[in-house]
């Protein structure tokens, strides 16, 4: 089996997310590259392979919505996770059905970005798991 590379791209309008995000990853042991909106996100995607994908919804331009759609049609596998401010179960499950993995509320603390960073590869690994095939003896 191959182990899952830690590599984490953050999309975020705003800087100062951007770079706590990244901070906060890169002291966890992860990978991480920045883009600041859906457009350099998804020059960055047609030349790198990420794991996870971290992005806001609201950015102007291509907001996370747009984009996430984007790369799904690319890379249905991708993992992606949204950034948001308040959320409601409603939209939570709105988001899950438009193709997000999972949210991540803003603000947030490092200990919620470590456990939410954590089961995003957790889930990564069990979907790899599963789509490997067994080697036959």
């Amino acid at each position: 089996m191959k182990t899952v590379p830690k590599k984490i791209l953050v999309v975020d309008d705003e800087e100062a997310i951007r770079e706590v995000t990244k901070l906060g990853l890169v002291k966890l042991g992860y990978d991480v590259e920045c883009a600041q909106n859906g457009k350099e996100a998804l020059e960055i995607l047609t030349k790198e392979k990420f794991s996870l994908i971290l992005m806001d919804i609201r950015m102007p331009g291509i907001d996370g919505i747009e984009l996430c759609n984007r790369i799904k049609e690319r890379s249905p596998e991708a993992v992606i996770y949204a950034f948001s401010g308040l959320v409601t179960e409603d939209e939570f499950y709105e988001l899950e059905e438009m193709g997000f993995d999972g949210i991540l509320c803003k603000p947030f603390t490092f200990k919620v970005l470590k456990r939410t960073i954590e089961g995003a590869f957790d889930k990564i690994n069990k979907r790899e798991k599963l789509s490997t095939p067994l080697s036959s003896n």
